[in-house]
């Protein structure tokens, strides 16, 4: 398992390296479409007795129509060293034994529930791999920045559950949620912030509530080509026994072309809700 990890971590930073600096740059093409490959990885005990590593490779595809309506699905592969957290919306939360057999999250529900069986025979201690769960957002820009005013633009989510519960990748149910979106030039300062509301899908082995997430996030003009930034994230827990999670990162990125950027950040988590430890590469390329 380690070496074909392994072997996969390399292939996805070769593809990220060749996207971002063998790309032909685009002058002055309308880039409505956008390939992204990235690898991330995390670390924490999230509340519980046991430390999760985990890894992350997601593809991202952003698709932008016109000049106000854009898509942005994700694909994540995912390793996790063990199953005493489950994956919600990107973050994750803690799941734990239940004296008298079964494996009981922390909502109403939780994880292996006695009308299920299906999780009860997992092993939290055994590392688990493979497809997370899919998201798609779709935004739409309704006022275009202006000297006084930022750029809105409402966001509509869905996740897709792909991943499999059983193994604690994911819920096992759709999730559908809408938020607000505003980004704001300042000199070479450029804001963003973001708020989203999501409605969870509720099965037998998961129930967990309503939740929010949110993202504040600057960066700096350095150069043309170079951007230094900060950003906190965070949210509410979905399940009334977990911590709020709260992550802060430094960020950096690199245009190598007008049509390829590479970047990458470090984290750290503020709360027994988020990772102790983060980092991350990506790259994207623009058609």
């Amino acid at each position: 398992m380690k070496r074909s990890l392994r072997r996969t971590g390399l292939t996805g930073l070769a593809l990220i390296v060749v996207c971002g600096f063998f790309s032909v740059p685009a002058q002055g093409a309308d880039r409505k479409l956008s390939l992204g490959l990235g690898f991330e990885f995390a670390t924490g005990d999230y509340g519980t007795d046991d430390t999760t590593d985990s890894y992350k490779i997601p593809l991202m595809v952003n698709y932008y129509p016109t000049d106000r309506l854009g898509f942005d699905l994700e694909i994540p592969y995912i390793y996790q060293s063990n199953s005493t957290t489950v994956t919600l919306g990107g973050m994750r939360f803690p799941a734990h034994e239940e004296e008298g057999g079964g494996q009981q999250g922390p909502g109403h529900g939780g994880m292996g529930s006695s009308t299920t069986s299906s999780t009860t025979s997992v092993d939290l201690s055994d590392s688990q791999s493979g497809l997370g769960d899919i998201t798609l957002t779709a935004s739409y820009i309704v006022l275009e920045e202006q000297e006084r005013f930022p750029l809105v633009r409402p966001l509509l989510y869905v996740k897709f559950p792909t991943a499999d519960e059983d193994d604690g990748l994911g819920t096992g149910e759709f999730d559908y949620g809408g938020g607000l979106g505003l980004a704001k030039w300042f000199g070479k300062w450029s804001t963003y912030f973001e708020g989203m509301y999501i409605l969870p899908g509720s099965s037998g082995d998961f129930d967990p509530d309503n939740y929010w997430t949110y993202l504040v996030s600057a960066s700096y003009r350095l150069t043309d080509n170079l951007r230094p930034g900060v950003s906190l994230s965070g949210g509410t827990a979905a399940f009334d026994e977990a911590s709020d999670p709260l992550e802060a990162r430094l960020k950096l990125s690199y245009w190598a072309s007008e049509r390829a950027s590479l970047g990458g950040y470090l984290a750290t988590g503020l709360s027994n809700g988020s990772p102790d430890f983060g980092a991350g590469i990506f790259g994207f390329v623009s058609f």
